[in-house]
């Protein structure tokens, strides 16, 4: 019985998670004669609808269910290239390769900038990968676990981890005010793109979203402590900060280090 049940899911799925290609006046997805008297045979109709219809209506639901969550999870690539060309060269595509095997679907697309380093070849790639990590980072604030901050008055030795809602970047742009002109004014705003890294740390505090331009040596220290490392690992790298106390004030009160 229970590979019956398995051998009817498997099946199913294989169906819905195919991309729709033709539908009917109602949005209903049509498959070829030899299918529906496949599909006739396992799933029996209502007083309704036909066998496939109501396969067709899940395989519907399916699709608007994942892409309308892609959507809302990448606003700025959906910005950048518009529903239908998101739907067709990002969003289709990245469901197929990686259909979702997680209950949470808020973090679906969590993969997806990773996806598409892989992927995506086209001549606008550096823009929209950055874009994506950039968005991602912004969806999966609100779900970042907050473990209790240390207290450095624990001493020097113990190793400390940057929080996982604390997010660093680095651009030879200020991708931030691009995003945010992206998503807020119609018209494409400029880029404008400098001579040297320029570094960023996106953070939640206060139940907020932040991101600020952060001196390369801070950058530098915080992916320090995102890999793991004691006050006593760092000491060379504090020697490059203007003011040691203060960054320190300041990392305590916004909670961004935790201890293990």
């Amino acid at each position: 019985m229970h590979e019956v049940l398995l051998g009817i899911q498997t099946w199913f799925a294989s169906i819905i998670t195919k991309p729709i290609r033709e539908m009917d006046a109602a949005n209903i997805p049509l498959y070829p004669s030899k299918l529906v008297e496949e599909i006739r045979e396992k799933i029996a109709p209502s007083p309704q609808l036909r066998s496939e219809e109501r396969l067709g209506i899940y395989q519907q639901q399916y699709w608007w269910r994942l892409l309308k969550i892609l959507q809302e999870h990448f606003p700025s690539l959906v910005r950048l290239f518009d529903y239908k060309e998101f739907n067709q060269k990002i969003a289709e595509p990245y469901l197929i390769e990686c259909p979702p095997n997680d209950w949470f679907l808020s973090r679906l697309g969590s993969d997806l900038p990773q996806w598409l380093s892989k992927t995506y070849r086209e001549k606008d790639a550096p823009l929209v990968l950055n874009l994506a990590y950039l968005d991602e980072a912004y969806n999966s604030l609100p779900f970042a676990e907050k473990i209790k901050a240390h207290s450095f008055s624990q001493g020097s030795d113990r190793k400390l981890f940057l929080q996982s809602f604390v997010h660093l970047f680095q651009f030879n742009v200020d991708l931030f005010d691009f995003r945010t002109k992206l998503l807020e004014t119609e018209e494409f705003p400029e880029l404008k793109r400098s001579a040297k890294k320029r570094f960023f740390v996106l953070f939640r505090y206060q139940e907020g979203n932040h991101y600020e331009e952060i001196s390369s040596s801070l950058f530098k220290l915080l992916l320090r402590f995102q890999k793991g490392a004691s006050l006593g690992d760092v000491v060379p790298l504090l020697e490059k900060c203007e003011d040691v106390a203060a960054t320190f004030q300041m990392m305590a009160a916004r909670e961004w280090l935790h201890g293990q």
